[in-house]
């Protein structure tokens, strides 16, 4: 054991100091690519990182990446593909980790069928204009499907993703302003596409556009980030836990570092009320510790949407 500071000291009390391992990196969660098709002779297939909207008309001509610097984004990893069949081809093989990935305004809603991301496992989003196909694509797990409409192509799908992204934390982003007016109107429209779990803008004549549902896979847009964000910070806790305390192979430590492990979540996610809570339990099976975790994120219920009646009595 190396000797540091006096002697004397040394001798009363030596102590062996361990390094703890460092917090796990979850930065990649708020990383987001945008598919777009290549401007001129642009490379297909290959992730390029810009940090303005003048690099990003470099490499494309599409409008909607503009949207993610307004909403805040610092950087954004452009992905040019003539055909949405190669996309996770070609992420396949890149190094750069990430968990959006966008599909630009620069496909239609047929080519979106195409669409293949391989073994991705992110969020995946793209604006329809079509209800039935935005229906069926918000369907799958992941999946944000998106209604737009008065030509607005992608415009406030991007700036709601800008805004969740570069926010220092989870908001789920209801009824935030949004930059473009994609015509919804109607409250029955906005009934049908609530239930059928699609994201889209609703438009007030006081209050403009806003964000009147925003999910994906049927769930809260943030349940898949904060989900994957407590299982990395689980993990690494897990680590520096071990690494520190070195633990014996007993039932007593494999408590201890459950406890340890429930304490870390409750106070990051539960008492925050991202989470409506965790249960994790550490058991010893034959010669392994084995570990369950439960997680709960309310589904969204619009997201935060009041149905009452108003009664009226009489004086």
């Amino acid at each position: 054991m190396a000797q540091n500071g006096d002697t004397l000291l040394n001798y009363i009390l030596q102590l062996d100091v361990r390094t703890p391992t460092p917090d796990a990196s979850t930065d990649y969660l708020r990383a987001v690519v945008a598919v777009v098709k290549p401007k001129g002779e642009t490379p297909v297939g290959e992730l390029t990182k810009v940090i303005s909207p003048e690099a990003a008309k470099s490499l494309t001509d599409n409008a909607d990446v503009e949207q993610l610097f307004n909403a805040g984004m610092n950087s954004v990893l452009i992905l040019p593909m003539s055909d949405l069949s190669a996309v996770g081809a070609a992420l396949s093989s890149v190094k750069e980790r990430f968990y959006t990935l966008l599909i630009s305004s620069d496909y239609t809603d047929d080519e979106v069928q195409e669409l293949d991301i391989g073994t991705f496992p992110g969020v995946t989003a793209y604006a329809f204009t079509e209800q039935a196909a935005a229906k069926n694509f918000a369907a799958q797990k992941n999946h944000c499907g998106f209604l737009t409409g008065n030509g607005n192509k992608a415009a406030n799908m991007f700036y709601a993703f800008g805004e969740l992204l570069s926010n220092s934390g989870w908001d789920n982003q209801q009824y935030i302003p949004l930059p473009k007016d994609d015509g919804i109107v109607d409250l029955g429209l906005a009934d049908d596409l609530f239930a059928d779990r699609i994201s889209f803008a609703l438009t007030s004549e006081e209050y403009g556009s806003r964000m009147a549902f925003f999910s994906a896979g049927g769930q809260a847009i943030i349940a898949p980030y904060v989900t994957q964000e407590l299982y990395i910070n689980l993990q690494g806790g897990a680590l520096r836990y071990l690494n520190i305390n070195r633990p014996q192979y007993t039932l007593v430590q494999a408590k201890l570092l459950q406890d340890y492990l429930t304490s870390y979540a409750n106070t990051r996610y539960v008492d925050t009320r991202l989470l409506a809570y965790v249960s994790i339990s550490i058991a010893l099976t034959k010669s392994n510790y084995e570990g369950n975790i439960t997680v709960a994120i309310p589904e969204p219920s619009a997201l935060w949407r009041l149905k009452g009646i108003l009664t009226q009595e009489a004086l």
